[in-house]
């Protein structure tokens, strides 16, 4: 048995003799190649609306690709190189010099007497030179003496009532509770009779006058 589809059904035969074999209908072939030429052509048409458009749209990719890779290689930057710059030769400022404070002077050491022989006077034998004073407001400082036996030698400084300097050295001499004015300093600052006169007849340039009188100069240095 064969089976034969003419186009709208199978149909079943008994097999033919070779040379009774029956040839396919014209009309079965001719629907079934009309309907492969629709198939081609509209894909065709969808071939042609799709890939036509695919086939664009690459070539403006393409071109945009490539602008975008010439724009991106002509505006990359060259990166530049900075040489350090050469160190400057100005010396560094110097430092300003700190002020140190000057230290204070140390205590003016006390100064020996230079003659063994002195020794500070006692406030009641300056107090009795003192009262013989022609100017007022005159007193005696670094009051010294030297005891001599009979005699009593007493030197000092004459100051104001500021505390400035008249004399830096006098003398006089202390006998019998008499006060007898020795040096040129003493006579004319006070009212004491001169030493160098009866009774005593002691000079300025005795050797205990000038002793006593190089001890009180030491005391005012």
């Amino acid at each position: 048995m064969l089976r034969y589809w003419d186009g709208r059904q199978w149909t079943e035969q008994t097999q033919p003799k070779p040379s009774q074999t029956p040839t396919p209908r014209k009309g079965g072939v001719g629907k079934v190649l009309l309907i492969l030429a629709a198939v081609l052509v509209v894909m065709g048409i969808l071939g042609a609306v799709f890939g036509g458009g695919d086939k664009k749209d690459d070539k403006p990719a393409a071109a945009a690709a490539t602008t975008t890779a010439t724009t991106t290689h002509a505006t990359t930057p060259r990166p530049t190189t900075t040489s350090a710059a050469p160190s400057s030769t100005t010396p560094p400022a110097a430092a300003a010099p700190t002020t140190t404070q000057a230290p204070a002077p140390a205590p003016r050491p006390a100064v020996p007497a230079s003659d063994p022989r002195c020794a500070p006077a006692n406030e009641t034998l300056v107090a009795l030179v003192e009262s013989g004073f022609s100017a007022s407001g005159l007193s005696l400082i670094n009051g010294t003496v030297i005891d001599s036996g009979p005699y009593t030698f007493l030197g000092g400084t004459t100051v104001d009532t500021t505390g400035k300097m008249k004399n830096r050295s006098d003398v006089w001499v202390i006998a019998n509770g008499a006060v007898y004015a020795s040096t040129g300093g003493a006579r004319n600052t006070t009212t004491w009779p001169k030493a160098s006169a009866a009774p005593l007849k002691i000079s300025p340039g005795d050797e205990i006058v000038q002793a006593l009188d190089t001890c009180v100069v030491n005391l005012t240095r």
